[in-house]
């Protein structure tokens, strides 16, 4: 988790860093691992058939943001105060959920919700064009790329999470 909060706040701080040819793949590999080894310390501890489970849900939520992203008549891309704020509701509800385990499963829920926004944002800044306020440079494909896969696999940390929770 520290190599993902580091390489974050080198986003944030180094963007010239992600526009430079060798640094920019060795950041995405080294942030590519530090997601899989975050990924796998939290798969293990549910079973497999529910793991699975997960993936696919977070495959078709992913396919069918993709096509909303896509043919969606809205502009996602400029609601950043929304999305803030849904953060901020996300955060106090995680925060409640540490000592209301009930409340757990709607913490789960509003963080699949967050991340399914995500999802369509920057899609929709990838795909860019005149009906999008906000969009990514041509030179910016590894920021965007980062950007993506962690909402990808932050849902489909909030999806075995919530998979898990109404199992048991």
């Amino acid at each position: 988790m520290a190599v993902i909060i580091t390489i974050c706040i080198m986003m944030c701080f180094c963007i010239s860093l992600f526009r430079k040819s060798p640094w920019k793949y060795i950041l995405l590999v080294i942030y590519v691992i530090a997601h899989a080894a975050l990924v796998s310390c939290s798969a293990v501890r549910y079973h497999p058939k529910l793991v699975f489970i997960a993936v696919a849900v977070c495959a078709a939520i992913v396919v069918l943001l993709g096509l909303f992203a896509r043919f969606a008549p809205c502009d996602f891309t400029g609601c950043w105060v929304f999305v803030f704020l849904l953060c901020i509701v996300v955060l106090i509800m995680g925060i409640v959920a540490i000592f209301i385990p009930s409340f757990r499963i709607v913490y789960v829920s509003f963080g699949v919700l967050l991340f399914s926004i995500f999802i369509v944002i920057d899609l929709q800044m990838l795909i860019g064009g005149k009906t999008h306020k906000n969009q990514f440079d041509e030179e910016d494909f590894i920021l965007a790329a980062m950007f993506l896969y962690s909402d990808i696999i932050f849902l489909f940390l909030f999806l075995l999470d919530l998979i898990g929770l109404i199992d048991s």
